[in-house]
């Protein structure tokens, strides 16, 4: 959907119109029957409509303009057939299936979108009634079956008008967007009174990078207000129509937050955008069921914001786009409750009419979690924008995601005797995993738990990968039909691993490693990513340019190469905002902190804490290589020095703590 200011209508074809007003039902069931994709015959279409006569015109295309409620509606398709003969209209849809014969009554989606092509042509036809047909052509028979209908013209302007009722929101949304907000992004001021020192250097390059599509790596030290350096450039490229959506990616909550307070201050001076930030699903999930341990929730038929979603998910949308232009988790948790749909959707179909979306890198970057409604095959290609904060974050970030492993120990832990099919499921695996220890032999060692062994190469074990393949196929095809099932959940869990492992494989390359492991009984098969940089490369391609900033990019070449720059990334680095007669660094060099030496040196670490804060008067942090010598040196320290204020960090703490 597009407002086109020159004909000041909003434009969008019959597929979109019908698949957003016709959503209803549950959460994760099927919508519509989109019929198959034939892959092996391109030209099946062609052929069919060839076969059809003379009287058969293909493709033909039909647009139709209808001024509603003060909008101006332009809405496109493409009739795979027309048929003239004896005095009559008939408009044909061409659906391939494996189904034999058609079915009495057509899904809702097909059925939509003939009535529409049969609309616009009773318009442009000035016809009275309309006759409609769908043919479906079974793949394996090669035959050919029909549904036919006819339509009164009246009935068919009241049906297609329900359907623009139901987007017309979406479309408000579309032309207020090109005619209030994209100008006011582009004569967007910044909200404070002066830059700092380094601001208007990242503004000005951000912004050149942006507009030139370009990858541009910038290490600005703390202080310089890099938050608001990146949004305030991207919002004004935006205005400017070099792109269409901005991606700030952070892997911190509190960084996500200083996001939306910075978008917010360029509301706050006029910048009509809106925001929205993404939150995990784990984190926004509010089905009883999932702290249970049951495995997948997001279903109609165990959780009730799922039950009926798409019923209720426009009447959220429409209240909050109309009253806010910011959306916290906050805000999005209180709307999912009142119309009590999921949040996590509500999150996501929000995203789609927002200017800025505010998430984790995992939802660029991650093969599982990626936005697929942005970045997948069948996804619409906009120009979009990366702002990607603590990049330096990222290369370890790309390692973890694109590694994977599975453990025998897993697999054993859910054989139990008395179920036999299960355990048949999972027998080929767990001997595959186990003849692990082979390739180990070499390095094999002995102590007090067992036997340690490890095993490294440059090639995955095709044995190990062959059998979890067969495992995952058939544990997949035994969870549709046992969701109820005790061990289910475990075996969902399980079953997760596998295919994330799967998945990885079908990455690896000479930048990867294949790593075997036994410790006691256990053993572990790991796919290791060692060098991310063509993955990441190929990933940034997702948008048309990537901001990638940081406090600690140094060195740049490195950062720059493992990330996927390229010898065509820029790389710029500003001085720091602070004075730098104020800046001290001291190396207490005679003291060890490895492992190895921590529980001696606790007594050290507590002198040394201690006449650092009796220095100068102010407030200091100490950070520690573990929670123990944390936990051991503020034993000593509180004891030793109980008149010192102190905050201490502990173990599981949560975002509020």
């Amino acid at each position: 959907m597009k407002y086109n200011k020159e004909s000041c209508a909003v434009e969008l074809s019959a597929k979109e119109l019908c698949l957003l007003a016709l959503r209803s039902g549950d959460l994760g069931a099927p919508t519509f029957d989109m019929g198959e994709r034939v892959n092996d015959d391109e030209n099946l279409y062609y052929k069919l409509q060839a076969e059809a006569g003379a009287y058969y015109n293909p493709a033909v295309e039909l647009s139709n303009t209808l001024f509603f409620d003060g909008i101006y509606f332009t809405v496109s398709t493409l009739a795979d057939g027309v048929i003239k003969k004896d005095g009559r209209v008939t408009v044909d849809k061409i659906k391939c299936t494996k189904k034999n014969g058609a079915p009495r009554i057509p899904d809702a989606y097909t059925f939509a979108m003939l009535k529409c092509a049969a609309y616009f042509i009773s318009v442009r036809d000035s016809l009275k009634t309309v006759e409609g047909r769908i043919s479906y052509y079974n793949t394996s028979t090669k035959k050919l079956r029909y549904f036919r209908c006819t339509f009164l013209a009246s009935e068919l302007k009241e049906f297609y008008l329900s359907l623009v009722e139901k987007v017309k929101f979406r479309a408000v949304i579309e032309a207020e967007r090109e005619l209030d907000v994209l100008p006011s992004a582009q004569i967007a001021r910044f909200p404070y009174g002066e830059l700092r020192d380094g601001q208007e250097k990242m503004i000005r390059e951000s912004y050149s990078a942006i507009k030139r599509g370009k990858r541009i790596f910038l290490e600005a030290p703390t202080g310089t207000g890099k938050t608001i350096s990146s949004i305030y450039p991207a919002l004004k490229a935006l205005g400017n129509g070099y792109c269409d959506k901005i991606f700030y990616l952070t892997p911190k909550a509190q960084t996500r937050r200083e996001a939306f307070s910075a978008a917010a201050k360029l509301r706050e001076v006029g910048c009509l955008t809106r925001t929205v930030v993404i939150s995990a699903k784990e984190q926004m999930c509010v089905c009883p069921f999932r702290s249970m341990g049951i495995g997948n929730c997001c279903n109609g038929k165990i959780c009730e914001f799922a039950r009926g979603y798409y019923d209720r998910a426009d009447d959220a949308l429409r209240e909050m786009l109309q009253n806010y232009r910011g959306y916290s988790k906050a805000l999005i948790m209180q709307m999912a409750n009142k119309y009590r749909v999921c949040p996590y959707e509500l999150s996501l179909d929000l995203s789609e009419l927002c200017d800025v979306i505010i998430c984790d890198y995992n939802y660029a970057f991650d093969p599982f979690v990626y936005f697929r409604r942005y970045f997948g095959a069948d996804a619409q290609k906009g120009k979009y924008v990366f702002l990607i904060d603590e990049a330096h974050d990222l290369a370890d970030r790309a390692r973890q995601t694109y590694s994977a492993e599975v453990r025998l120990r897993a697999f054993e832990n859910i054989a139990i005797e008395g179920y036999e099919e299960i355990n048949g499921m999972l027998s080929p695996a767990m001997t595959a995993m186990k003849s692990i220890r082979r390739l180990c032999k070499d390095t094999v060692v002995k102590d007090e738990y067992g036997e340690r062994g490890f095993y490294i190469s440059s090639e995955p074990s095709e044995k190990v990968e062959s059998a979890l393949a067969a495992f995952s196929k058939k544990c997949s095809q035994w969870l549709m039909s046992n969701e109820e099932h005790i061990l289910a959940p475990r075996l969902s869990a399980l079953n997760s691993d596998v295919k994330r492992y799967l998945k990885i494989s079908e990455y690896f390359d000479r930048n990867f490693k294949f790593f075997a492991e036994i410790s006691g009984d256990d053993a572990v098969a790991r796919i290791y990513c060692v060098d991310p940089s063509e993955i990441m490369d190929s990933l940034l391609t997702r948008a048309s340019a990537s901001v990638m900033f940081s406090a600690t990019l140094t060195p740049t070449e490195y950062f720059c190469d493992v990330l996927g720059g390229g010898k065509g990334a820029e790389r710029v680095s500003l001085e720091s905002p602070f004075p730098p007669e104020n800046l001290c660094v001291a190396v207490a060099d005679y003291i060890d902190s490895r492992f190895e030496s921590r529980e001696d040196n606790v007594k050290k670490y507590s002198t040394l804490i201690a006449a650092t804060v009796s220095a100068k008067a102010g407030n200091y942090i100490a950070y520690f290589p573990s929670y123990k010598c944390l936990e051991q040196t503020y034993r000593v320290f509180s004891k030793k020095y109980p008149n010192v204020e102190t905050v201490v960090q502990k173990k599981n703490m949560t975002a509020e703590q």
